[in-house]
């Protein structure tokens, strides 16, 4: 697909800007708290902009637009939209907790209630489920579709950008960037689908040319992966990049208010994505999009061909916007579980700012690395995000709501267990569907039938989490009844006081 000089240069603009302010920001010399939760200062615009753009990468920008483009209206009310509970609830409930306690990682709130062996188990996941590896695979493929580099170069390169900026500057870096990419994330859409919308002539031409099933609200898929679908939302509830956004904003409200205005511009984004892919999908049926045009590329293909000169460009660096906004986000929020979570609590609690700082960039590194690895080595890199969101969530969200929400007794043996029987659980389940079930190349996943008193039950891949979690809680009733109480060690106290 040729892009014009003129769409060349502003790509290539905004590169350059964002590389601009991280370097802005490193001349600063930022200390640790600075570099890791930007000083505890950020205010409601600035968190609106990093928790948009952060959560809406391009598995978001080209998932979502997948699902519309096959299934329809079902990629907004099915997958987008069931899960809006536990961000209200991440408004509302858990800010206000997580902020009062002045931590500065999700792996502290582990550490002080039980101990530092909880924490560094913690540190553990957060650093597997931070680890970028679709994001870069996406930039691989955007450069070899649109550009045509070679995609592990242009992973490389453009992925390399994120690097250095997140390196350069820290929190404050990436919520600067971030807001930048914000605004490219949401005018170029916004312009966007409007456009493609008149290019395929209106919505009479979308509601004659795509199937009908396209405007059933669930899309006809099963009651039950519905329901594990919308289970997937609870990840938000012990994200570390979105933990990281509540250490560093000035008070509670602020993340309160930050959120529920993500709320509207998260569902606003993810209907435009389903409406494009649709747009997309009608492009094929007149003829006006190749035929052959697969679902992944659809909005990339369809948005590129609608927009005029000039536009393109500013979608394209919008496009690249959303997936180095999650790589520098995660890659923080690894370097932080590195430096702040294991280094310092098990080798060296003394550790001056400066040192801290320093270990951080090595775990920023180490992180990328792996994603870039990772990238290519896996042909279902959905699949590969999913095991580690389902993994995080099975470990880390029992012994985490317990600690913030029971006042009760708690035992150093009760957060370990809980962890290790999550683990467990996540990978027997995960990997024993693959093993004993048949691929299903519709939705994309393993599916396992048993017989339950001569009735056929389908057990998915997705649906680990209705296992693992009980599995977790038990782990750490066990864990509790056995164990005895223990103080944490008086420094994570005193980090985090």
């Amino acid at each position: 697909m040729a892009i014009s000089t003129i769409d060349l240069t502003i790509v290539a603009v905004y590169i350059l800007a964002m590389l601009g302010i991280g370097f802005y920001v490193f001349k600063k010399v930022p200390s640790l708290e600075e570099y890791l939760v930007a000083g505890r200062s950020m205010t409601t615009p600035i968190l609106v902009c990093t928790l948009a753009s952060t959560y809406y990468g391009l598995d978001v920008l080209f998932g979502t637009s997948e699902v519309g483009f096959n299934d329809g209206v079902v990629a907004f009310f099915g997958y987008s939209e069931m899960s809006l509970g536990f961000y209200i609830f991440a408004a509302y409930g858990l800010s206000r907790k997580l902020k009062e306690a002045r931590f500065t990682s999700l792996p502290e709130i582990l550490a002080r209630t039980y101990g530092n062996s909880a924490g560094y188990l913690g540190a553990v996941s957060s650093i597997l489920f931070s680890i970028p590896a679709l994001s870069l695979f996406a930039l691989g493929r955007i450069s070899e579709v649109m550009f045509g580099i070679d995609a592990q170069i242009g992973a490389l390169v453009l992925g390399s950008i994120a690097l250095v900026y997140t390196l350069w500057g820290g929190l404050w870096a990436v919520a600067l960037t971030d807001t930048i990419q914000f605004v490219f994330m949401c005018v170029t859409l916004a312009v966007a689908v409007p456009l493609l919308m008149y290019e395929v002539g209106g919505f009479t031409a979308v509601a004659e040319n795509v199937p009908a099933s396209h405007f059933n609200l669930l899309g006809g898929i099963p009651f039950w992966l519905m329901v594990a679908y919308a289970a997937t939302g609870i990840s938000i509830l012990v994200d570390p990049a979105f933990y990281q956004r509540i250490f560093a904003a000035q008070s509670f409200r602020q993340v309160r208010n930050a959120m529920l205005i993500a709320l509207v511009v998260w569902g606003a984004y993810d209907w435009l994505v389903t409406a494009a892919g649709m747009l997309a999908r009608t492009g094929v049926e007149l003829g006006t999009l190749p035929a052959d045009l697969h679902s992944n590329d659809a909005l990339l293909t369809a948005v590129v061909l609608a927009l005029p000169v000039g536009l393109v460009g500013l979608f394209l660096a919008g496009v690249l916007a959303t997936s180095m906004s999650t790589i520098d986000s995660y890659c923080l929020v690894a370097g932080a579980n590195f430096s702040y979570d294991i280094y310092r609590p098990m080798l060296k609690p003394d550790a001056s700012d400066q040192e801290l700082v320093r270990i951080t960039k090595i775990g920023i590194c180490i992180s990328w690395v792996l994603g870039f690895i990772l990238a290519f080595l896996f042909d279902r890199l959905m699949s590969l995000w999913v095991f580690n969101a389902s993994l995080l969530t099975s470990t880390v969200l029992v012994p985490l709501f317990i600690s913030l929400f029971w006042k009760g007794r708690k035992t150093p043996a009760a957060g370990v267990t809980s962890f290790l029987f999550g683990m467990t659980s996540v990978i027997v389940y995960y990997f024993g569907i693959a093993q004993l079930g048949t691929y299903d190349s519709t939705w994309g996943t393993y599916i396992f039938t048993v017989e339950i008193g001569g009735n056929p039950y389908d057990l998915w891949q997705e649906y680990s989490l209705f296992f693992s979690l009980p599995i977790s809680f038990i782990g750490f009733l066990i864990g509790n009844a056995f164990g005895t109480p223990a103080v944490p060690s008086t420094d994570i106290l005193e980090q985090a006081s």
